[in-house]
């Protein structure tokens, strides 16, 4: 009995068919439209020398890559603030006790629907007034860390919810206390399994620093701004650079999310011959013993 569960039916012959046809007429029209902006593009004059000079100096790439750089530390600092009060979220919305669900679930909840931009704007407006001093950066790490560790919080609970309940009840009938067993067999096990989720999740946070050219913090969009502001006749390159170095950042996540999964995939089929062999094995034994 195969192990993998199929969602769908294989195509068959005509089905395969009528796929590759399907994959061939969408990339001639990709390409035809990618033709017909790079023809607009060039009408217009974008293709000039003039307009991407600016990027030859060594000074402008200095420039946008601090604002890399800014953007990276940001997204660190947020990854991390997120994570670390997204698994104690996790864990009090699956809290026997009522009210420790609810408070959380309440949390959760309300920072989900709270659009980021303003609550950005919240807090670059009210934490001033009351006296916090911080510099723009701890203010975008505060309401980014505040947003996504509520996102964060149900992808570690769904990753806690995934795991059989055996887990669970072997490591309490071990004498374990029901949060040594979660915090020593359960989450571990749940945290391998949802790391692709939680790579997906920094992806999240390294695009939402953009955000951040409304306090203003000095990061890769802001920069951009600074260079489309200094030669406004390079206004589309900025973006089209930004968004290239922003495209490197995010396609460096998608390699290692697609390693992890890739690794975790090997791990399984492996376990799974290892099993299949134990079962071989005994059917084997049993066999010799009725010989």
């Amino acid at each position: 009995m195969s192990g993998a569960v199929k969602l769908y039916e294989a195509p068959g012959p005509l089905g395969r068919v009528r796929h590759r046809v399907f994959s061939i007429v969408s990339a001639i029209a990709v390409c035809v439209l990618l033709m017909a902006i790079g023809r607009r593009l060039e009408t217009s004059g974008q293709f000039e020398a003039d307009k991407w000079a600016i990027f030859l100096h060594w000074g402008t790439a200095k420039f946008l890559f601090d604002g890399l750089v800014s953007t990276i530390e940001a997204a660190v600092c947020s990854a991390v603030a997120a994570f670390a009060l997204a698994v104690p979220l996790a864990l009090g919305r699956l809290s026997d006790r009522r009210w420790v669900g609810t408070l959380c679930g309440v949390y959760v909840e309300f920072f989900r629907a709270v659009p980021l931009l303003l609550l950005i704007l919240f807090v670059v407006i009210e934490l001033p007034a009351l006296g916090f001093d911080w510099p723009a950066l701890g203010f975008l790490v505060l309401a980014m860390a505040l947003h996504h560790a509520a996102m964060t919080a149900e992808v570690v609970r769904a990753g806690i919810l995934s795991l059989p309940r055996g887990q669970r009840e072997a490591a309490l009938a071990l004498g374990m206390r029901p949060a040594q067993a979660m915090l020593y067999v359960v989450l571990p096990q749940a945290l391998r399994t949802m790391l692709p989720a939680l790579i997906s999740s920094i992806l999240a946070i390294v695009q939402d620093t953009s955000l951040g050219y409304v306090i203003p913090y000095d990061e890769l969009l802001h920069r951009s701004q600074d260079v489309s502001s200094y030669a406004p006749q390079s206004l589309l390159q900025a973006a089209f650079v930004v968004t290239m170095m922003y495209g490197v950042v995010s396609a460096a996540l998608l390699y290692l999310k697609r390693q992890v999964i890739k690794r975790q995939g090997r791990t399984v089929r492996r376990k799974a011959a290892i099993a299949g062999g134990d079962v071989s094995t005994g059917v084997s034994a049993e066999r010799t013993t009725h010989v």
